[in-house]
């Protein structure tokens, strides 16, 4: 009778653990799926309600920047992917996640951080677009 129950007692710990590394290596991955955009895109991430990240929407749309660049746009405050993402962006160019914020784009592989910034790097792109069309 002792060996059944230490059979027993053993087999069932024995899944416990299978499912418990199932469980938890499984929301490993996940977070690991995660991948950081290529140097050659540029992903601009905001806030829904985030006045300076209007700021520069409005600026994006009245010089007409995505007919002139490609720009990807990623809401952050409600899209946890996103948010996750943003924060391995910030940690691969070295940024505390801690005291990153939005507007920010990641552009040519680094991170550029708030209104003034991020406008300029964008003028810079454009630029160096109009300049590689005129050749």
């Amino acid at each position: 009778m002792d060996k059944k129950i230490i059979f027993t007692v053993g087999a069932f710990s024995l899944i416990i653990l299978i499912l418990g590394y199932i469980i938890f290596g499984s929301q490993n991955k996940k977070n690991t799926q995660i991948k950081i955009p290529s140097r050659e895109t540029n992903v601009y991430y905001y806030g829904e309600t985030c006045p300076h990240c209007k700021d520069v929407q409005k600026w994006m749309n009245e010089n007409k920047v995505e007919q002139k660049i490609k720009i990807e746009k990623k809401e952050v405050w409600n899209n946890q992917k996103n948010a996750q993402e943003l924060n391995k962006v910030a940690e691969n160019c070295g940024l505390n996640i801690s005291s990153i914020g939005v507007p920010f784009l990641y552009s040519d592989g680094k991170c550029f951080i708030g209104t003034p910034d991020v406008i300029k790097q964008i003028e810079n792109k454009i630029k160096n677009f109009n300049n590689n069309q005129q050749k």
